[in-house]
């Protein structure tokens, strides 16, 4: 089954922070939309770990990567209609 889990800030208060990262199961995915793509820059390191440790996949939109000027090494782009697909698609979609 899998979660799709939607991130659109770059920073949440801790103890929120702290329950989403620990809510990613083994093969999640993530997604990071509007703000939070800069996590691709201030929190590289942080994702990369996530990838490797949960082997969760990482996905953010092309528009968000033309509007906040970023050029990300981690995920994969996604148009929106791709982006709309997944989120159709998935067993269950999670906002934070």
């Amino acid at each position: 089954m899998m979660q799709l889990h939607q991130l659109n800030q770059l920073a949440y208060p801790n103890d929120i922070e702290q329950t989403w990262i620990n809510s990613l199961k083994i093969g999640d995915t993530l997604c990071l939309i509007e703000e939070a793509i800069l996590r691709c820059q201030t929190q590289h390191d942080t994702l990369k770990a996530l990838i490797e440790q949960k082997d969760i996949s990482l996905f953010y939109l092309k528009s968000d990567t033309l509007a906040y000027g970023v050029n990300p090494t981690l995920g994969t782009a996604l148009s929106d209609d791709e982006w709309v697909h997944m989120t159709l698609t998935s067993d269950t979609n999670i906002s934070w």
